[in-house]
C-alpha cells in the first residue's frame, strides 16, 4: 500500500522512471471521459450483487434452518453453495465462458436451440454485466447465508412458540422475529460484501475483460488495465489510492457496526 501510495504521486512507466509529478495522475482520472462510465459500472455492479446476494442469503438461511428443519439435508443444500466459492477463480470463470460459448456446441446455446431458438446468442457479448454479476453472485452467497444460518439458529425457541401460540403464520414469524432478529448481521454482511466487490476483479477479467469496450469495466479492474495492459504504472497506482481510501473508509464503517452490535448485545 505504501508503495502503491509512492507510485501515485510520478509519472512511472514502461520505462520505470520515478519521476515526481504531484497530483497529475489524480487531475488525469478527472479528465478520463471514462471515468464517469467505470464509476456507473462499479456503483451499477455492487448494489445489484448486494442487494440479490442479501435477498438469497436470507431465503436459502431460513428456507434449509427454519422451514427444512433436517440439518442434514440442510447441510448438504450449502455444502452445494460453496462449489463455486472454493473453486479456483481461473477454473470458475474459464466454465463460465465454455458454458456461454457463443456457438452450438454451447451448452447454454443447446439449451437454447432445443428449447426453439432460431441461432446461438453470444451471451457475454450480449449480455456482459449479467453474466458477471450472475457469476459473482454464485461466489458470494455461501459465506452470506452461513452466517444468517448460524443467526437463526441462535434465536431462542421460545419466541417462535409464543408467536405460534398466539397464532402468527410462518410469514408472519420470518417477518416479525426472524429478520429483526437478523439485523446486525444483515447490515454486516452487506458492508462486508461491499468491501469484496470493490476490490475484486478477476472474476469480469477472466470473463469478460471489462468489455466489450468499457460496458463492465470497474473501478479495480481499470486500475489493473492501466498498470499492467498499458504500462501506466503511476496512473493505475493513483486509481488504486482512491479505492483505498473507499475501502478505508468502509472498514471504518464496519467497525462501527460491530461496536454498535456489543453494545447492543450487551
Amino acid at each position: 500500500a505504501i508503495l502503491t501510495v509512492a507510485m501515485a504521486f510520478t509519472s512511472l512507466d514502461s520505462a520505470f522512471l520515478w519521476e515526481f509529478n504531484g497530483l497529475n495522475n489524480f487531475r488525469k482520472i478527472f479528465k478520463d471521459p471514462n471515468t464517469i462510465i467505470i464509476v456507473k459500472n462499479t456503483v451499477f455492479y455492487v448494489l445489484v450483487t448486494i442487494v440479490f446476494t442479501v435477498v438469497l442469503d436470507l431465503f436459502f438461511a431460513i428456507m434449509t434452518t427454519y422451514f427444512i428443519r433436517d440439518e442434514r439435508k440442510g447441510n448438504i443444500f450449502k455444502a452445494i453453495l460453496m462449489i463455486p466459492m472454493i473453486t479456483p477463480a481461473v477454473v470458475y470463470s474459464v466454465l463460465w465462458i465454455w458454458l456461454l460459448e457463443a456457438t452450438d456446441t454451447g451448452l447454454v446455446n443447446q439449451l437454447y436451440l432445443a428449447l426453439g431458438g432460431s441461432a446461438p446468442v453470444n451471451w457475454i457479448a450480449q449480455y456482459p454485466f449479467t453474466v458477471v454479476i450472475i457469476a459473482t453472485l454464485l461466489t458470494s452467497i455461501a459465506y452470506g447465508t452461513t452466517v444468517f444460518s448460524s443467526a437463526v439458529k441462535s434465536i431462542p425457541e421460545n419466541q417462535f412458540r409464543a408467536a405460534r401460540v398466539d397464532g402468527a403464520g410462518e410469514w408472519e414469524i420470518v417477518r416479525n422475529i426472524i429478520l429483526p432478529n437478523l439485523r446486525f448481521h444483515i447490515t454486516f454482511i452487506t458492508l462486508w460484501e461491499t468491501l469484496g466487490l470493490l476490490t475484486n476483479y478477476v472474476t469480469i477479467m477472466l470473463i469478460t475483460g471489462g468489455g466489450p469496450g468499457v460496458q463492465t469495466e470497474v473501478w479495480a479492474l481499470s486500475s489493473y488495465h492501466k498498470a499492467f495492459s498499458d504500462s501506466q504504472y503511476g496512473y493505475g497506482a493513483a486509481i488504486s489510492v482512491v479505492l483505498i481510501l473507499v475501502v478505508m473508509a468502509l472498514m471504518l464503517v464496519i467497525g462501527a457496526v460491530m461496536r454498535r452490535q456489543e453494545k447492543t448485545q450487551s
